[in-house]
Parts: structure tokens; sequence; C-alpha cells
């Protein structure tokens, strides 16, 4: 019997869905788009900027500008997206602050050009 080699980006996503099934009454098919676009927006952010939507831990709706450029400055280590377990750090634009959001509370984004 084979057995099927798996990236570490196919195990963070795995957690990641897991995590958001566990807090939210979501669908398979749903935690599985969410993590796929996690996974994009955290590539993106790394090399530019974008708009992300979620929900705040309180239930209030965030629409953020959001960029990972400054994080190798800000905390002297290269970001690793395979340390993210529960939340997702950003670094806030308008707010010119480090802010997160819960894996879980993640709606949508779109990439600014």
């Amino acid at each position: 019997m084979k057995k099927k080699l798996v990236s570490h980006e196919e195990m963070r996503k795995a957690n990641w869905k897991r995590r958001i099934l566990l807090e939210k009454e979501y669908t398979q098919t749903c935690a599985e788009w969410m993590a796929e676009r996690l996974e994009a927006l955290i590539n993106h952010l790394q090399y530019g900027h974008a708009v992300i939507a979620y929900r705040k831990q309180d239930g209030c709706f965030c629409l953020a500008t959001a960029t990972l450029l400054y994080y190798e400055e800000g905390f002297r280590r290269k970001y690793d997206a395979d340390r993210i377990q529960n939340t997702v750090v950003y670094w806030n634009t308008e707010q010119q602050a480090w802010r997160t959001f819960r894996i879980e509370n993640f709606l949508e984004w779109k990439p600014i050009v």
C-alpha cells in the first residue's frame, strides 16, 4: 500500500478546515473554500496589499486594508504560514498597527492593485 505524500500547504489547509468546522456550523465545502481563500490571501499579503473582510469576536463586521510586507522587519523573522493556528496577523495600513483575525471569522478578500 502506497502512502500519499501531503505537502505543508495541504496539511495547513486541513488544520484550518478542521478549526472552521469545529468553531462554526459550516459545511465541508464552505470550510474548504475558506481555507483556500485564506491561503490565497496570505500568499498575496506577503507581496502586496488587500482589503479583507471578517467578523470580530463580538460579531461586528470589519473591513481592513492589510499587508504583510513589514512582517520580517517588525517581528525579526520570516513569515511562516505554518505557524498559523488560530489567528492571522496582518499590518493594518489605515491604523498603522499589527492586528489579527480568527481563521473561522474570515469572510473574503480582494487585492488592491
